[in-house]
């Protein structure tokens, strides 16, 4: 009679004829392979940690954790250049949203230099310490000293007298005040002993929420600023409170900002908008830059204060005249003008101004897209590769004894429930490329 062997012993056949099989070496060879393979895969996708974390729990590693200016992350939008090297474009715009969606940093791919920075920064590391928001950060006063601001409610600088603390205002930040409409307006200043204001009331705050998106050849980022001003009794800083949304939508040639300012309060309340940014001159040939600004007059200024008188005087006056299409060199002089009457070219929808780097060989066009955009406020001290060329919807001292009017300055009186708009468009192309200028 034929029987079944016990199981042990079946199973003891079984290992053996497997082993003898020559299948097992190559078995755990392949497994060990495998199990390479997933912890290289890891690793090159920064995950090793995560998993050594998982097992030892104990070990005390923490992931860094990374914040900029004002506590929160920077936004960085991007996209691949697609020109093959033929035409400049742009790849990738960097906000600040702890600092009023700051456009801190703007990036190019220039035919024949690579990646190309077009707005002068520091570094993170350095603009986090800069931008503290103490000593005379206070009252944001750094962030318009570099990448490029957004200016609400107001562009430029206001003047007034400073406010008298009651013990409600700290002695640290340190407030002026004026009247506009029988209304007294309180606001921050540019520092402990100055009667010049700050640019602005978004300069130092934070944004309440972002959110990126993919659009057609890049991405955009959108944040919001709620009441950004208390209202009275409250505080006495502005008259109505206001919510405040930027846009930013980065593409292949041009970058668009967008700035609206709605009224969400039940009182009236001034409002104007600007922006100060810091252009570079990627060459550092400050001297053979070519700059254009259609503009046919500028604002006189008292060179002993440096505030406006409140008339205008023709271009020709001006150290330079930028009204040529082509650009006028800014050679050594120093440039610190506010530019109005802004002429539209004769194909152009609006005013364009445009910066050259011709040993770069490329174009920078700054084009209003709203027209309440009246002066464009230029700065360029001799002795730095940048320009600052300043798009806004008011000039300097909007509230000032040298206006008949605010509103001859440019300030707006905004209703409850209304919106304020204010956008503009950078775009890039070859240096020799049209710009549909004067």
């Amino acid at each position: 009679m034929k029987f079944d062997p016990p199981p042990s012993n079946r199973s003891n056949q079984l290992s053996e004829g497997f082993s003898t099989s020559g299948w097992l070496t190559p078995l755990l060879v392949a497994l060990l392979c495998v199990v390479l393979l997933v912890a290289a895969f890891e690793h090159g996708r920064g995950n090793l940690h995560r998993l050594k974390t998982a097992v030892d729990p104990q070990s005390g590693f923490q992931p860094p954790k990374t914040t900029g200016p004002g506590g929160q992350d920077p936004i960085r939008l991007t996209r691949s250049a697609t020109a093959i090297g033929s035409q400049p474009e742009f790849i990738s715009a960097t906000l600040l949203p702890g600092r009023g969606m700051n456009l801190f940093e703007l990036m190019a791919a220039i035919p024949g230099h690579g990646e190309v920075p077009l707005i002068v920064s520091p570094s993170l590391a350095d603009a986090t310490q800069l931008l503290s928001g103490a000593g005379d950060d206070v009252n944001g006063s750094r962030s318009t000293s570099l990448g490029g601001a957004f200016l609400v409610p107001w562009a430029g600088h206001l003047t007034g007298s400073p406010v008298v603390s009651s013990g409600s205002t700290a002695p640290d930040m340190p407030k002026l005040q004026t009247l506009w409409q029988d209304q007294r307006l309180a606001f921050p200043a540019a520092g402990p002993n100055s009667t010049l204001s700050v640019e602005g009331m978004l300069l130092n705050r934070i944004t309440d929420t972002v959110k990126t998106t993919v659009i057609g050849d890049g991405q955009s980022a959108q944040a919001t600023f709620h009441g950004v001003a208390p209202a009275p009794p409250a505080s006495s800083d502005w008259p109505s409170t206001y919510d405040v949304s930027i846009t930013v939508e980065l593409t292949g040639r041009t970058l668009d900002l967008s700035v609206t300012t709605t009224n969400t309060g039940r009182t009236p309340m001034p409002v104007g908008t600007g922006w100060h940014p810091y252009f570079a001159i990627p060459s550092g040939d400050r001297a053979n830059a070519l700059l254009t600004i259609p503009s046919t007059n500028v604002v006189e200024v008292n060179r002993h204060t440096g505030l406006p008188t409140g008339k205008t005087v023709a271009i020709d006056n001006a150290p330079i005249n930028f009204m040529h299409a082509a650009g006028s060199k800014l050679g050594t002089a120093a440039i610190d003008e506010t530019y109005v009457d802004l002429q539209s070219g004769i194909l152009a929808d609006g005013p364009i101004a445009q910066l050259r780097d011709p040993a770069f060989n490329y174009l920078l066009r700054i084009i209003p897209l709203t027209d309440n955009i009246k002066n464009m406020r230029v700065i360029a001290p001799a002795d730095k590769q940048w320009v600052s060329i300043g798009p806004a919807t008011n000039l300097d001292d909007p509230f000032g004894p040298e206006w008949k009017t605010p509103e001859d300055s440019g300030i707006v009186t905004l209703a409850p429930g209304d919106s304020f708009h204010w956008k503009v468009r950078l775009e890039i192309s070859l240096s020799g490329a049209s710009g549909g200028t004067m």
